[in-house]
């Protein structure tokens, strides 16, 4: 830590020492929870859009939206506001680049949360994906594009709104859930796990997305490591932890290729937006931003016209 927020903290050296590494120990704990759970849940927005669409199973899509609404709740616990690195784009942008966004997701067959997931399933191919992202993120940060959007905050939703509304979110996907799926009480668990630790995350280590947390513009270089390390560590122990949930997989030459083009479509996408798919949700839609609920249903029906059209193997693993 350097001296000038040591003496701003009004801590000596070893106090702040200590502060900061209890500080990493935090953001490495809810770094593996993240993972852990995106893992435990087969959490997916490709996975849910192709339920949706093609098998009328609209449980694991309003699951995501009850994620979204978990994060609002904590922001607002905790009086925080969400906050972007930058601004959003304008239209002329975002429109094209949340239907890129959905072709990347598509051509990868999973968003950043399932290929968090398949990582922790053995499936190496799907860390080409964030290759993909990675190099978008390094050049854009090398030439700052597009430029002239200033860092944003908003204030997020009143918490007793929010304690209505996900009761009632909950009661929805269980009734549109009794026939059709076994895994209910799962997927709660792991949608309140991702929005409650993803939240905290980004307040301990502003501008903290999943997408950015392997890319150059993480807020905290060291943090985004911390995170990026432990997110992928708990995925594989989820994995491990099921039966027949982990098999290493080596990847092909033709499978690395398409993963690594669908990580470059994604983080076009993401660097338009700005953000991916978890950005929008976590971030945008917990601070009532038109243009995270406009860009995340272009992005959503972009990968429904898709499936519909050429159809999807992505299936859930858990």
């Amino acid at each position: 830590m350097s001296e000038s927020l040591i003496k701003i903290s009004g801590m000596g050296p070893v106090a702040a020492s200590l502060e900061i590494w209890a500080s990493l120990a935090l953001i490495a704990a809810l770094g593996f929870v993240l993972g852990f759970a995106m893992n435990r849940g087969s959490i997916c927005t490709v996975i849910a859009t192709k339920e949706l669409v093609s098998e009328k199973r609209p449980a694991r899509f309003i699951a995501l939206i009850e994620c979204a609404v978990w994060a609002a709740l904590v922001y607002a616990l905790l009086d925080a506001a969400p906050m972007m690195n930058k601004g959003w784009s304008p239209l002329g942008y975002l429109v094209p680049a949340a239907i890129l966004l959905g072709i990347g997701n598509y051509v990868n067959g999973a968003c950043v949360f399932g290929s968090v997931g398949h990582i922790g399933n053995g499936e190496i191919e799907f860390a080409f994906t964030f290759l993909g992202i990675y190099a978008v993120l390094y050049i854009e940060s090398l030439f700052d594009l597009p430029s002239g959007q200033l860092p944003v905050s908003a204030p997020s939703f009143e918490a007793a709104l929010l304690v209505l509304a996900l009761p009632a979110i909950v009661a929805l996907r269980f009734g549109v859930s009794r026939k059709s799926e076994s895994n209910f009480r799962r997927l709660t668990v792991v949608m309140a796990a991702i929005g409650i630790t993803s939240t905290v995350l980004a307040v301990l280590a502003p501008g903290f997305s999943i997408t950015a947390s392997v890319g150059p513009i993480a807020s905290l270089p060291v943090a985004g490591a911390v995170i990026s390390v432990c997110m992928f560590s708990g995925s594989l122990v989820s994995a491990r932890l099921r039966k027949h949930g982990f098999m290493l997989k080596w990847p092909t030459v033709k499978a690395m290729a398409k993963r690594l083009l669908a990580g470059t479509l994604m983080g076009l996408g993401a660097v338009l937006i700005p953000g991916g798919n978890d950005t929008l949700l976590l971030i945008g839609l917990p601070a009532g931003a038109w243009q995270a609920a406009l860009a995340y249903v272009l992005f959503v029906a972009t990968l429904a016209a898709l499936v519909i059209k050429f159809g999807s193997k992505a299936k859930s693993w858990s």
